[in-house]
This record gives structure tokens, sequence and C-alpha cells, in this order.
């Protein structure tokens, strides 16, 4: 076999190795950080700096030997997932949700991407003969040089973002452990057992090289050495880490209502909070009711955001034949959260679908926030695109299938929705399966008069003959915070030709919870001037249709301003430990 055919193997077995490391590399930073940042904040910046580092590994003018690059490499490699974590949590607290990440990006990933990429860059016929330094007239010409890393950078991000990250095979797996399996083979030890090699083995087992994040799965619940804060659960799932956190009373709390945020459970999926509740001296019930259980048997009291209890006023409809009657036969949630609403629905009598994407969440509703089982043949684990699609075709092929008189809609996460499950198209296959006066109910958050708020709005008016819109909070909604405000809104939208009403409400629809009776009986207080928000040109550039759909990218914008809120929600070390 000709040298010449050996030092392109040689070389292709390096190109493919540095590749896939880098990918893995890049994938890992970014999952490690997202829990920290959110998804936007966090891949802003990201692919313009792992570029720049690319670049500089291919123009920078000192050359490098292979063993010294193996060396350098190995250790970055080793130090990398704690770089990430503490650098990431250094950042944050600096409440910069743009600065932050890049700080990040550009000091715990950048040097590794550099060395990285370098391997090919400044592959060439001298490196392989002892690793010696290749004089500067050796190197590659830089077009080359050049050429290799942005191959390198293309090939090395898209197997980051479309294979690695979908793949469920990386849930079970901590970055440290990913990493550590790089960092032995780039250390290269000896065949044979020796001093040199069991010691160096020992130091990639070291603990203190260890992430920091913890297990994913969690295997048993994890307490805070100090701080009154416990995980109940986290893992890695479709939508990211799902974890269920429980702030417990302080040391020094001596019970009854001190006005001081704590005893509360919530889920959270990476930097998002997807509902919670209050638990140990803060669970609080009228009428002797019984609160609800989580699967352990401890009590659970109101939902710590009333946007969920909002929804519930569904019920309050007066205005079509079914909510005259009081008759709701049935309802269908999509997106589930910790299943606030759902619950209420089932507590009411009311058989319950539930359609959620992600597994993780479904169980931790069930586990940990008192979900009652809704039966297996009501419960979809997957996309509400695809089975809001399927169960049309199915209809209008003259099948049976249940048609919804309530359908409440609530898909918010990160800063963001799912765009796909907000245009024309996507609400016209909903109401296929919903009853001719069914109601949707709608919870979307922003900055009202904003145009992902505008287009939400002028689509949902398009779609359905009527909607009318209610705000959560504990304060009179302003005109001017319709310009500055972050805020949950819920929808209501029928197609029902009478003008859409609610009734008063009753002791009967407060299951026993204080926040029910508040925010039913303030309803009327509530309502958002939607005259303030929709379009009313007709100009259907302002509607969502799946060949004009900005929602994703609008709402990225915004992530930065939800990424504020959520770190006013939850102290420091509830984000930073998961």
């Amino acid at each position: 076999m000709s040298p010449n055919f050996i030092r392109l193997g040689l070389n292709a077995i390096r190109f493919v190795s540095v590749v896939l490391t880098l990918s893995l590399v890049i994938f890992v930073h970014e999952r490690g950080l997202i829990p920290l940042y959110g998804s936007g904040p966090t891949s802003f910046l990201l692919d313009k700096i792992v570029f720049a580092a690319v670049i500089a590994s291919a123009i920078h003018p000192v050359p490098v030997s292979l063993t010294r690059n193996l060396l350098y490499t190995a250790v970055a490699l080793s130090i990398a997932p704690n770089a990430t974590h503490w650098i990431g949590v250094w950042t944050s607290r600096r409440k910069d949700p743009l600065l932050g990440p890049a700080i990040t990006h550009a000091t715990a990933l950048a040097p590794l991407v550099f060395l990285l990429t370098t391997f090919v860059a400044e592959m060439e016929d001298s490196d392989l003969r002892g690793g010696r330094p290749i004089p500067a007239a050796g190197r590659p010409p830089l077009v080359l040089r050049l050429v290799r890393g942005g191959i390198t950078y293309l090939i090395s991000n898209l197997l980051s973002k479309r294979i690695w990250s979908p793949k469920p095979i990386f849930y079970d797996i901590s970055d440290s452990q990913i990493l550590m399996d790089f960092f032995l083979s780039f250390t290269k030890p000896p065949p044979k057992p020796s001093k040199k090699n069991n010691s160096q083995q020992k130091a990639a087992k070291d603990p203190r090289l260890a992430n920091p994040i913890l297990p994913h799965p969690l295997r048993e619940t994890y307490t805070h050495p100090t701080y009154p804060l416990q995980i109940l659960s986290a893992e890695q799932s479709v939508t990211g880490l799902i974890t269920v956190g429980q702030w417990l009373p302080p040391p020094d709390y001596t019970g009854g209502n001190d006005q001081q945020l704590h005893s509360a459970r919530y889920l959270r999926a990476s930097h998002s909070i997807l509902g919670g509740v209050w638990t140990h001296d803060k669970v609080g019930v009228l009428d002797d009711e019984p609160p609800i259980t989580d699967s352990f048997g401890n009590l659970l009291g109101d939902s710590i955001y009333s946007t969920f209890v909002l929804q519930e006023a569904v019920r309050l409809i007066n205005s079509t034949e079914i909510g005259k009657a009081g008759a709701w036969k049935n309802a269908l949630v999509i997106g589930l959260g910790t299943g606030i609403s759902a619950t209420s629905f089932m507590r009411h009598g009311i058989p319950t679908t539930i359609v959620e994407i992600d597994p993780a969440v479904y169980n931790a509703a069930r586990t940990f926030f008192g979900l009652p089982d809704p039966g297996s043949e009501k419960v979809f684990l997957e996309d509400a695109r695809a089975w809001t699609a399927k169960q049309r075709a199915a209809v209008e092929a003259g099948n049976k299938r249940t048609l919804f008189d309530i359908v409440v809609h609530d898909c918010f996460s990160g800063g963001g929705v799912p765009q796909h499950i907000f245009t024309m198209e996507f609400w016209d296959d909903l109401k296929a399966v919903m009853e001719p006066e069914g109601v949707l109910v709608v919870n979307f958050a922003g900055v009202l008069r904003s145009q992902s708020s505008q287009l939400v709005v002028n689509t949902l008016e398009k779609s359905f003959r009527q909607c009318r819109a209610f705000h959560d909070m504990f304060s009179t909604l302003l005109e001017e915070k319709y310009d500055t405000e972050f805020i949950n809104i819920v929808l209501f939208c029928t197609q029902s030709s009478s003008p859409l009403t609610f009734r008063k409400t009753l002791r009967s629809d407060w299951l026993g919870s204080p926040l029910r009776r508040h925010v039913l009986k303030t309803l009327d207080s509530r309502e958002v001037n939607l005259d303030l928000i929709r379009d009313a040109s007709g100009d259907d550039r302002h509607i969502l249709t799946d060949q004009n759909n900005p929602l994703g990218a609008l709402q990225e914008r915004q992530g930065a301003h939800h990424w504020l809120v959520m770190r006013e929600v939850l102290p420091d070390t509830h984000w930073e430990t998961y």
C-alpha cells in the first residue's frame, strides 16, 4: 500500500474524528446553557462565535505541533462542562441575556473550537512525522486552511442541530460523560497498563472534573445543601430539560401567611416555568373542601399562575346552547403544563382529552401536580398539528370521532410558541373536530401592542366568528401597559353567532379554591381591549398561514424580555440548580 494512500486515509480519519468531536462539543455546550438562558438567548450569537473561532484557527500565524495541540485539546475537553456551567452562572447573574451567553460562548466554547479546527486546518504530511512543529513555510496555504475550517464548521453545525439534538439516546448521558470519553481518546494512553495510564484515567474520573449539573434522569430527590430547595425530578426530553422543583419553607419560618415567596412546587422546561402550585402552609381552601394531592399524598394548593384558572372561565359561557344548559360533554387540552385546567374540567365531571408533545411533562403532571388519570384512550403524546390533521381526516372520511365542546390551546414555553399551531390551516383543522358552537380558549403571552400579538389576534378573528380576551394581572391593565408589559392573555373564540357572554360565577365553580373565586368573580374587570391590538385594514399580510408565518422569529425577539421576566419570578439559585 502506497504511503500517499496511507496518508490520505489517516487524514480522513482525523477529519471525521474532529467533525464528530466538534459537533458533540457544540451540542453539549448549547444543551448545558439553555436551562440558564433559554434557547433564544443561548443560540442568538452561538453560530457567529463558533464561526469566528473556526476562522481564527485558520488564519492565526503561529504553527502548533500535533502533540501540543492534542495536550491543549485534552485539557480543554476535561474542563469544558464545568467552565460552561460556572461561567454561565456568573454571567447570568449580571442579568444580560445577550451579552451573558456571548461571554460564555467566547470563553468556554471558542477555545475548544479553535483547537479542534486546528487539527484539520493544519493537516499536512509533516503532522505524521512524530508530531514535530511544522515550519511556517510548510503550513498549508491560507486559502486551503480557510476552506478546511469552513467545511468543518458547516458539517459540525449540521450534525449538532439536525442529528444529535433530536436523538433520545443523549437524554440520559451527561455532558461531562460525553466530553470525558473524548478526553480519554485525545490523551492516547499506551495499550499496556502502567502507572501513567492508571493516573491518567483516575484524573479523568476525578469527581472534581464532573459537571455540577444533576444527573438526568434524576433517580432520587436532590436537596440543596445551603438553600431551601429540592429538585424532585429532572430529565432531558422532547422539549428540553423538564424539572420539578420545590421551594421549601425557610428554616426560620414559623407558619402562617408571611407574605414571603416560598412553599411552592413548579414545573420548569429549560428556562421557562410551565406552571406550579403552592405547598406546605400555603395550601388554602374554602368551605373545608379537601385539596388535591400528588401521587404521594402530599397536599397541593392553588396555581401560582392565575392564567390557568382564567382558562376555566370557558365553563361560564352562557351564550351557546350547551353553555346555557351547562351541559359541557367533553374538553380537549392542547399543551398540558401542570394540568391545572385539565384537572379542573375532570373534577367538574367533564371528560378531557390531552394532547401533549412531551411525555416528561405529562408524567410530571400526573406524579407531582395531582392530574387525574384521563384514561389511556384520552392521552396523545405527540405534536398537536399532526394529531389534529389525523382527526380531521378521520372525520371527513366519515369515521366516528369525538367533537369537542371546549378546546384549550396553551402552548407557550421559553419565551415563544410553536408557530405551526397558530396558523389559519391549523385552526381550520381544529374547527373540524369541534362542535359547531364549540369554544376555543387560547393562552398567549407577550407585549400586547406588538406585531406577534396582532398576528395571533387577527388570525383567530379571521378563522372564528368572534373572540373576547381577558388578562391575568392582579392590577388594572392600563392602556400604556399594552406597549411595555409582558402579559398573559386568554382569548375565547367561537363560531357561534350569538354574542359571547359569561354568567356570574357560582360557589360550585371554585372547587374550594380562593384563587378561582377571585379570578372568576373579577372576570368582567379583566377584559382586554382588542381594538388596541387588532389590525382593521383587512390586509392578509397580517394573517398567519403556513406560507406567511413570522411568528417564531418575532417571538425570538421577545426572548430576552421573557428571560428577564423569568429571572424576577424565582431567585438565581432555582435557575442554577437543574
